[in-house]
């Protein structure tokens, strides 16, 4: 027997192809084509169906027509609206076809019309089809209400999208597996499908469990045990998961879902059912006063009478929604079912958001029942880390080797990725990918993951790898030419972490670099993040002139309950790289506050409540501190490096508080560009212009001799912008003059050309002799 499927399918060209049940959006896949998409999705609705479920849903319609909309829809960034278009895919059934020759009316549009926004996951109905554009725009713009930027850029899709049939074969004749399921659910209490007031903001858990989507919890049958206890027992309390992210807090929720599925009859967990939601669930489509309200009431009164679980995975999220002018959120709308016994909740939190939940909501807080949940230790890590690796392999049809463990368990532990197993296993997946059905999957195919994921180099993380020091210190001083004190830093910053001496609960790095302009800061920022993580894009350069107003560092973390800060996100997006505060002086105070805890925490908490980890990205910042009395007191590039390193110290000193030094690792000094490092420079630029692919292509060696680095060097050099207007002055008296040349000699240029200094002071070309 087949049952047939709608699937909304989203390519996403050189990635893979993205795919969910159009009834059903929690049944979904990435895989990376079409074909394996559908197999994927296919066998877990045949698990689904033969447990008995979805088979009176229905999920096809012959009649399902899709449309291209465009729409502009109103962003907010920094306080302003910003229009932003999208381009959407809307899925329609239901509109009667008027018969053929019948004269067009409006009663030919009349009639029931289901409409669908897949990529929103927002549906409604409408009676007159010549309403359907006006209906969506509705639709989506009460969906994308005063949404931030991010949100409408994350769905600003151009790709594919499309609407295909599948269609799932199951035997009739159930197997031993599945008769067995069949008896148990005869003995199991008759649950009716989710009422409006919970499938319209949550999900089931369970019936994500038994369709074989959830992880399992390993090492933590004392957690889940009194997790399991507390939303048991005849007061059935409510509780609160405090731990540091990615300790393993959802998959307690998840254990403990797995584990009222498998209890039998009479057993206290037997029946219980867990649903999901989050603020976004919630609020969605809340447009007037009093709606949210009146869900959230719906959903109370389902929870009591079904007695389920409700599970948010963040508490700071629950306590800003809401609120207003009444003052009444979301978390004090519920307090008094919580008080009451009404409602039973399991809440996810770290110590920071308790902390600040205290001052704002000490009673809410109280009506929960508080369990810490500590990070394993390295044996139990290790277990849960061999467990969880079966439960991979098996899926993923590979064999890992022992060393393939201990090197996903030794990777996660030095860079961070937070507390195992959860950073290891999602490491042995990743190393999957390029491993073939059957294969093992070694300590090598891990390294190499880790590496692709990260950016690392292959010789920084592998330790079979011999990394030349002296090798490394004279790649650093090619590029930064005449700062020997910086690239020794950098040179020694890349040997700790190749070591694993690096403290793993602060940044990778935190230097202060200290110089007058164009000396080299930001080169040394692009070469270490280049090395490092393989792409200068991975720096991410704040200018601190811009923060300098009185509350600017919120616009870095972003506002309490608001979008996120430019700082936070960047560095959430993205962990591994380097940040650079340029000007750090000219920043306002709060963040140097704000600074504080990420040079001495390795972490900072957002305006959203959520904690951004630092531990993988090296912070630089530079300022112009004392540069102008060092050219007076110094003299020009000839001094010795204590007495520079002395003198920068000393402005440092002057300048900073003694709390935010202490938690730098060290002020790094940048001298003044002396005449041989200026025409090393010069040198350097010109080569790098006459490599240029329009001279390359056209087969044209370009030569220069002393005189013209003389004439660029004097032209191009300015003490007080340092080596930048250098670039400027190649462009104007190389460049151009080079470019003019081979426009006019456009079909027949000299395979070889000199530039040099004309009597008269100007750049002019000649054929070489």
């Amino acid at each position: 027997m087949d049952k047939h499927f709608h699937l909304f399918v989203r390519n996403y060209p050189g990635l893979g192809v993205a795919a969910h049940v159009l009834t059903h959006p929690n049944l979904a896949t990435f895989a990376p084509d079409l074909a394996t998409a559908r197999i994927d999705i296919a066998e877990v609705l045949r698990r689904l169906i033969k447990r008995g479920e979805l088979q009176q849903s229905q999920t096809y319609w012959p009649d399902l027509r899709t449309k291209k909309m465009n729409l502009t829809v109103r962003a907010v960034q920094h306080g302003r609206l910003l229009p932003v278009p999208l381009k959407l895919t809307v899925v329609t059934r239901g509109r009667p076809k008027p018969e053929r020759g019948a004269k067009k009316s409006s009663a030919a549009t009349k009639g029931q019309m289901h409409v669908w926004v897949p990529r929103l996951d927002v549906e409604g109905s409408l009676q007159d089809a010549s309403d359907l554009e006006a209906y969506v725009e509705e639709l989506v713009r009460h969906e994308l209400y005063m949404a931030p930027l991010e949100r409408l850029h994350s769905l600003a899709y151009l790709g594919d999208e499309t609407v295909e049939t599948l269609s799932v074969t199951t035997k009739s004749r159930e197997t031993t597996r599945a008769a067995l399921l069949s008896a148990e659910r005869k003995s199991t209490p008759y649950r009716p499908p989710p009422p409006p007031g919970l499938s319209e903001a949550s999900r089931c858990l369970n019936e994500e469990a038994r369709a074989g989507l959830m992880e399992r919890a390993w090492e933590r049958t004392a957690e889940v045990t009194m997790l399991a206890e507390a939303v048991t027992s005849t007061s059935r309390a409510s509780v609160l998961l405090v731990g540091p992210p990615s300790v393993g807090k959802t998959s307690l929720v998840h254990e403990l879902v797995h584990r009222a599925e498998a209890a039998p009859s009479g057993h206290p967990l037997h029946g219980l059912e867990v649903y999901s939601t989050s603020g976004g669930r919630i609020m969605a489509g809340m447009r007037y006063l009093g709606q949210w309200q009146a869900r959230v009431q719906h959903m109370i009164e389902e929870l009591r009478v079904r007695r389920a679980v409700l599970h948010m995975d963040r508490l700071a999220e629950l306590l800003s929604l809401g609120g207003g002018d009444s003052g009444l959120d979301v978390a004090r709308h519920l307090l008094p079912a919580l008080e009451g016994g009404e409602v039973t909740l399991v809440l996810e939190a770290t110590p920071e958001d308790v902390a600040r939940a205290e001052r704002t909501h000490g009673a809410f807080l109280q009506a929960l029942r508080h369990l810490t949940v500590p990070p394993l230790s390295p044996v139990a890590a290790r277990a849960a880390v061999l467990h969880a690796s079966q439960r991979v392999a098996k899926s993923r049809k590979v064999r890992f080797t022992p060393d393939a463990l201990d090197r996903a368990a030794e990777l996660t532990e030095r860079f961070g990725e937070g507390p195992p197993p959860g950073g290891a296993v999602s490491l042995l997946r990743a190393a999957t990918a390029s491993s073939a059905s059957g294969k093992d999957v070694d300590a090598g195919a891990v390294t190499q993951a880790f590496c692709t994921r990260t950016g690392y180099p292959r010789e920084l993380v592998d330790t079979s790898i011999r990394l030349d020091p002296d090798a490394l210190l004279r790649r650093f001083r090619e590029r930064i030419v005449g700062q020997d004190e910086a690239t020794l830093l950098l040179r020694n910053l890349i040997i700790t972490l190749k070591t694993g001496l690096a403290d793993p609960s602060r940044p990778l790095g935190a230097f202060l670099l200290l110089g007058p302009t164009g000396v080299g800061k930001t080169e040394s920022a692009l070469a270490l993040a280049e090395y490092l993580f393989g792409d200068v894009a991975r720096l991410a350069r704040f200018d601190m002139a811009e923060y300098a107003a009185p509350g600017s560092a919120a616009r870095l973390v972003g506002e309490v309950g608001g979008q996120q800060g430019g700082l936070a996100r960047r560095v959430r997006e993205q962990p591994f790289g380097v940040v650079l505060l340029d000007e750090v002086e000219k920043a306002d105070a709060g963040v140097h506050d704000l600074l504080l805890q990420v040079l001495g925490e390795g972490r900072l908490t957002d305006g959203t409540g959520r904690t951004v980890s630092f531990r993988n990205t090296v912070v630089l910042l530079t300022s112009n501190l004392g540069a102008d009395s060092a050219s007076r007191s110094l003299g020009f590039s000839g001094d010795s490096p204590r007495n520079m390193e002395a003198h920068y110290l000393g402005a440092a000193t002057a300048f900073f508080r003694p709390e935010l030094l202490n938690r730098l690792d060290q002020v790094v000094p940048y001298r003044a560009l002396g005449p041989d490092i200026i025409r090393t420079l010069v040198r350097r630029t010109l080569e790098t212009a006459l490599n240029r692919e329009g001279l390359t292509r056209r087969g044209v060696k370009v030569t220069f001799g002393d005189d013209l680095v003389e004439f660029l060097a004097r032209t191009g050099f300015d003490a007080r912008y340092g080596a930048r207007p250098l670039k400027r002055a190649v462009e104007q008296h190389a460049v151009v003059p080079l470019a003019q040349w081979l426009a006019a000699h456009a079909h027949t240029p000299h395979p070889h050309v000199v530039l040099r200094v004309s009597p008269e002071g100007h750049v002019e070309l000649v054929p070489a002799s």
